[in-house]
């Protein structure tokens, strides 16, 4: 520990003597040369960038000699990209002009070099914090949800897991300011444990050709980014508060951020609680709220000529209820209780139970996310760069499952990670980037509760990887290779008296489970290339191959999962799974119109799913009277697909936009022995959403950047559900019609006062269930025979956000 202190000082008071230059400018509205204030000017290879003042004028200063790309970006305006040769001080105005819709964050800088997506052979798109603020959102993965490819594995509305391209879980690798992040994420209910008011802007990689990220990201990458260092000289930060209608949340964020001489250091904290949701066939659904009683994250750095680094630091708290959606006969809610005799049974939920927001201390969750990072980027003097990440984390997660022991931890997992990712970029030419690096981590679990659902292990995961990029006049290659190492270490499993299983020797043949060490490697790969056919069309195509090594759970498990209400069981013969991608697809656009279509295609060996255990009879096999056995197999895969977004956004007319988006995945169990068996659990049904929006960028003098939207979602049917051992059931289709209005207020120098944001999800308040909802296969409701419980019904959101900035 001693090292790493030492370490993260001396990089801390690094320093050499590079020339230094600066580059300044004007930014003016294409219509009439009027100053455009509050733009940002952005140089992603340093991460350092500026706004513009109420005269329209921006200045970066400390820039080393460098060959740099610049985004310049504005709420309500075009985004638009600059090449700056930076030999000498500079002086560059740019002309902005209005738009309904843009791409969002053109530039990808989730790694340690930035990325064009249109240059991009892997398709990528992300979210930034204009457009987040715009839409209304109950956890950080329903931010991002609707995006095209993505989907969300929900266990009511606050536990939502990622999906990309109808895979999650293990298949997706979440990153957090480049450190992954590793929260148990294998489990159903088990949410992201980052803070959503925190993050700036989503990256999403879509796809297994993500080499540089690990070897894990069969479907893609998540990655979230913290707000960006402010300019120098400058202190900034905002309030913002955030109140729901159906589930009376309220949430509450601050931030600051400062920039003195080089010296950057950016501070959040948020807290943020809920009431029950309610829907028209279920009423108030007992048990779906949730609280994060108190978040901190920020960071400390430095930003030179010699490039940045800086000390990452976080702590999360959550807390869950968890839905099991049990009835009486007269449909209301009921919870388990101890009875006069000392036995347990249940009772029937009061009508104050329904609206607290008290926890149940024998059916809950409670999780503590803490971190420690240092990231650093050296630029040296061959115009190469170094950049390096380590991080420590603890996670720890406690799942409370028996009435008869409350607030005592059922399932209480510690979880300890330690990450690395070390890069050398050679200097870049006009003709190549190449960058050669390896990351990893050595992760460590310990079970602290009174029942055991799968062993301790210690896991060391290493990898090696060089990506490189050419261009040619119209075309640009990118690809690279990567060789993984895993090796895994599972410890023993003991039964106690009561038949449960533990990590300690419970007596003589206590016994169960001897434990096993298992060590995978293998190689990943990824070449594609994008070519532009002229100033309008360009087309793309990438093939990757991915690698991603079976979990502990899949491995090991057996036992009562209490957050799934389920007994699940692993398999020890499990192998590694092999990903075969193919992707195609174009980009068009011209002054009026923007086309984005991608075609994919991906094929894995050893897919592993868990499915229903059935007796000899035919009948669910069950666990202590009522609890469903699953067990974990595999199989060969297939999934296709199309993810298509349209816009027009006339020139004639740019304060209107129409989007078209359309998004289908289809899972194929090619080892299935009957047509039951064939399809893939947890298939996203395909998905088509159109957004109508109106924006004015300026009104009078005290309105800038209004906007209003109108949503309309259509969820298809999903006819493709993996019916053997009735696993899952059909899903009808539904609509869904969203509004939203907001804008800011200003002073007469356009400064914001504050910006209001007003949406209303789900307008007509129908009820409907997604096919990703874990909710949707709970018990039958006996006094309407529905079965399972329903998504949230209508939802009117209100946002305010009031900036401050200070020289």
């Amino acid at each position: 520990m001693q090292k790493i202190y030492t370490i993260l000082i001396l990089s801390l008071c690094y320093c050499t003597t590079w020339a230094q230059y600066s580059l300044q400018g004007t930014i003016i509205h294409q219509n009439d040369s009027t100053a455009v204030v509050g733009a940002t000017i952005y140089i992603p290879q340093l991460q350092i960038g500026a706004t513009t003042d109420a005269n329209g004028k921006y200045r970066i200063n400390r820039l080393p000699k460098g060959y740099y790309t610049i985004q310049i970006s504005s709420v309500s305006y075009k985004t638009i990209l600059a090449k700056a040769d930076i030999q000498s001080d500079q002086n560059i105005n740019f002309v902005i002009e209005s738009t309904s819709q843009t791409l969002e964050e053109v530039i990808v800088t989730g790694s340690s070099t930035k990325t064009i997506i249109k240059e991009s052979p892997i398709p990528i798109v992300a979210i930034g914090q204009a457009k987040l603020l715009q839409q209304s959102s109950t956890n950080l993965v329903d931010a991002v949800a609707k995006l095209p490819g993505m989907s969300q594995v929900s266990t009511g509305i606050g536990l939502s897991k990622p999906i990309i391209r109808g895979l999650g879980f293990n298949r997706v690798i979440t990153m957090h300011d480049g450190v992954r992040q590793e929260d148990n994420q294998w489990g159903e209910e088990h949410s992201i444990q980052i803070d959503e008011y925190s993050i700036d802007r989503y990256e999403i990689i879509r796809g297994a050709g993500s080499l540089m990220y690990g070897s894990d990201g069969l479907g893609g990458v998540v990655s979230m980014l913290s707000p960006r260092p402010v300019e120098e000289g400058k202190i900034t930060g905002r309030l913002l508060t955030n109140y729901q209608t159906n589930h009376r949340l309220i949430g509450t964020s601050v931030q600051i951020s400062g920039n003195k001489n080089g010296v950057t250091w950016h501070l959040h904290t948020s807290t943020k609680s809920s009431q029950n949701y309610r829907n028209r066939y279920d009423g108030i659904v007992y048990a779906s709220n949730f609280a994060e009683p108190f978040n901190i994250n920020g960071s400390i750095g430095l930003n030179k000529k010699w490039g940045y680094s800086r000390i990452y630091f976080l702590r999360s708290f959550q807390k869950f209820n968890i839905i099991n959606g049990t009835r009486d006969s007269n449909g209301h809610f009921t919870t388990a209780t101890i009875l006069p005799d000392d036995s347990t049974g249940t009772r029937a939920v009061t009508q104050e139970e329904l609206k607290s927001r008290r926890f149940i201390p024998y059916n809950s969750q409670q999780l503590i996310n803490s971190k420690l990072a240092w990231s650093s980027l050296f630029n040296l003097n061959d115009k190469s760069s170094l950049s390096a990440t380590i991080s420590y984390a603890q996670n720890r997660r406690n799942e409370y499952g028996d009435v008869t022991r409350p607030w005592q931890s059922q399932l209480s997992l510690y979880l300890h990670t330690y990450y690395y990712d070390i890069r050398y970029n050679l200097a870049p030419t006009t003709l190549w980037e190449v960058n050669v690096g390896s990351n990893g981590m050595y992760q460590q679990l310990d079970n602290h509760g009174f029942q055991v659902l799968y062993p301790n292990y210690n896991l060391f995961d290493n990898g090696l990887f060089v990506f490189g990029k050419r261009n040619f006049e119209k075309l640009k290659i990118s690809g690279g290779i990567r060789y993984d190492s895993r090796t895994l270490t599972i410890g023993k499993l003991y039964i106690d008296s009561t038949g449960n299983f533990q990590v300690t020797p419970q007596g003589v043949n206590s016994e169960r489970f001897s434990g096993l060490e298992k060590r995978y490697q293998n190689i990943s790969a990824s070449l594609g290339g994008v070519y532009t056919i002229n100033d309008q069309l360009l087309i793309r195509t990438n093939i990757s191959r991915g690698f991603r090594a079976p979990t502990v759970p899949e491995l090991s498990s057996n036992g009562v999962h209490a957050g799934t209400f389920r007994y699940e069981i692993g398999n020890l013969k499990a192998i590694p799974e092999v990903a075969y991608q193919g992707d195609i697809g174009f980009t068009y656009e011209n002054k009026n119109l923007y086309v984005d279509v991608n075609l994919f295609q991906n094929s894995i060996r050893n897919y592993t799913f868990s499915e229903r255990v059935q007796t000899q009879n035919g009948t669910d096999s069950l666990v202590q009277g009522s609890i469903p056995v699953f067990r974990y197999t595999q199989g060969n895969a297939r999934l296709r697909g199309i993810e298509a977004t349209a816009t027009f956004n006339p020139q004639s007319a740019r304060w209107f936009s129409i989007t078209q988006n359309f998004s289908s995945v289809f899972g194929e169990n090619l080892s299935a022995s009957n047509e039951d068996g064939r399809n893939l659990p947890f298939m996203p049904a395909p998905r088509w959403i159109t957004q109508l929006k109106v924006s004015k960028d300026r009104w009078h003098s005290y309105f800038q950047n209004l906007y209003a939207t109108i949503d309309f979602e259509l969820y298809q049917a999903q006819n493709n559900y993996l019916k053997a051992y009735n696993t899952e059931t059909r899903t009808p289709g539904y609509q869904i019609v969203n509004i939203g209005i907001g804008g800011d207020l200003t002073t007469k120098r356009r400064q914001t006062l504050c910006s209001i944001y007003l949406s209303v999800n789900n307008v007509f308040d129908i009820a409907y269930q997604s096919h990703q909802s874990r909710l949707k296969y709970l018990d039958t409701n006996m006094a309407t025979g529905r079965t399972g419980v329903y998504n949230m019904g209508r939802n009117i959101s209100f946002k305010v956000v009031i900036p401050f900035t200070s020289n």
